[in-house]
């Protein structure tokens, strides 16, 4: 009987101090809005890329390298009403009638799991991977897959990677010229810069 009793008294002191140091490793990460970049590429009416820049309001992310699949989080809060193509007129139209900033201010992106993650051979290459989350845009929410790399630094991080996705499926109108129709689909590339907290 005395056994248990030490098994159980052994359980009840080394369990605790075993979570406390399985969950000492989660990092966060507050994200840089000045460093980060965000950039939108569809095709216009002529069949021209146009890219579209906006920029990140706050995010931030956390995870321990060890367990990424079951520690990684990302959320994002991006600003509609940035978006930049350097064209004024351009970037009027986008905001006021497709992305209709006003009724619709903010993007924003929650990873809801970690799908893969790759360890690099070495510090100074980046993890592989693939976050599944939800995508808010335009008042609708959908799920998406986004691939990256991710470079760990002492400080920072840097991830980096793209994904696709089409305007109707956010009810988002396809802009038009005349009887001309711009492209559907929309490439995003994206480099998230993030600072570690205490």
């Amino acid at each position: 009987m005395w056994r248990w009793s030490y098994v159980l008294w052994f359980l009840s002191f080394v369990l605790p101090l075993l979570s406390q140091t399985a969950f000492a490793e989660v990092q966060r990460f507050r994200l840089d809005a000045n460093e980060s970049q965000i950039t939108a590429k569809v095709n216009d009416p002529f069949g021209n890329v146009v890219n579209g820049a906006l920029r990140v309001r706050q995010g931030e992310a956390r995870g321990d390298l060890d367990r990424l699949a079951e520690t990684g989080a990302v959320n994002l809060v991006i600003d509609a009403e940035s978006y930049n193509s350097n064209i004024g007129l351009r970037n009027q139209d986008v905001q006021e009638y497709y992305l209709e900033v006003k009724q619709y201010p903010v993007i924003r992106f929650d990873s809801t799991a970690v799908q893969k993650s790759e360890r690099p051979q070495s510090p100074k290459e980046p993890f592989q991977i693939t976050l599944k989350g939800r995508l808010e845009l335009h008042g609708v929410q959908k799920e998406v897959i986004v691939p990256l790399r991710l470079l760990y630094q002492t400080d920072k991080i840097i991830a980096q990677g793209s994904f696709r996705f089409s305007l109707e499926e956010f009810n988002i109108s396809v802009p038009r010229l005349f009887f001309l129709k711009s492209g559907n689909q929309v490439d995003v590339d994206f480099r998230i810069v993030g600072e570690r907290q205490p």
